[in-house]
């Protein structure tokens, strides 16, 4: 970690979330804290053009089940790096990688073209914090990817995740939903579209809204578990257009 402040140094401005932080204390039972990080690089030496990378994730402190299967999906699934001991390690490597990556892309475009300022709008965010879900045995926690890479537009992706709090087990949706019930919750999923959308039946809600246009609706483990009820979220690109947006239909639990 040293070393990677140290190169970046010369360079970097942490804004108003610092270098690294944890907050909340190392106890062995959990308490919320954060961890963040977040880096303004000029492109150049003395441009005030910068891209953007920030991480900003609620941890849980102590060596419990619930604290240790967190973290390792934030690891693992969500900065979506490996090998790491922690998550501040993990962050690091990522933007290490993030900034690696861009360089060669500025050095390349404006050795082509010297006015290029295109991609210079780079962006990088990652959040996650608890959701309430009316369930007291249950922790959800909602992640998010905000990102601009280059091309038409930037990319938003949303992420669930459901524990256990008694034996930090991440949930599957075949733990929630038998699979006698898959059936019946998938046709509740589709009745429940239909009726968001306004729409007759599926051929009629492709049409308005692109649904099913790129993939069929299925049971995903991207869900976020309420007391009474289950909350699917499909992403762009993964059932319908990108104009279509972020999808999400709420059914009762069965």
């Amino acid at each position: 970690m040293k070393k990677y402040l140290f190169i970046l140094s010369a360079a970097v401005f942490f804004c108003a979330c610092e270098d690294w932080k944890i907050t909340g204390d190392d106890q062995t039972e959990p308490e919320w804290g954060k961890a963040s990080l977040c880096i303004d690089n000029p492109i150049a030496e003395g441009d005030s053009l910068c891209y953007h990378i920030e991480f900003n994730l609620d941890t849980l402190s102590g060596d419990g089940a619930l604290a240790t299967q967190l973290a390792a999906i934030l690891r693992d699934s969500v900065l979506y790096l490996h090998g790491y001991a922690t998550i501040e390690e993990t962050m690091a490597a990522l933007a290490d990688s993030l900034e690696t990556e861009w360089k060669a892309e500025i050095a390349e475009q404006l050795a082509y073209d010297p006015e290029y300022r295109d991609m210079f709008q780079y962006n990088y965010n990652i959040e996650g914090s608890p959701v309430e879900n009316g369930n007291d045995s249950i922790l959800s926690y909602q992640t998010s990817l905000d990102c601009y890479l280059g091309g038409a537009h930037g990319s938003y992706v949303v992420g669930y995740y459901n524990f256990d709090k008694n034996t930090g087990k991440l949930l599957n949706i075949k733990d929630i939903v038998p699979a006698d019930k898959e059936m019946l919750v998938m046709r509740a999923m589709e009745e429940q579209l239909c009726k968001d959308w306004e729409a007759k039946d599926l051929a009629d809600l492709q049409e308005k809204t692109g649904i099913t246009m790129l993939g069929d609706l299925y049971l995903t483990n991207n869900f976020l578990l309420k007391n009474d009820s289950i909350l699917f979220l499909f992403n762009q690109y993964e059932i319908a257009p990108y104009a279509a947006g972020l999808i999400s239909v709420t059914v009762a639990r069965p």
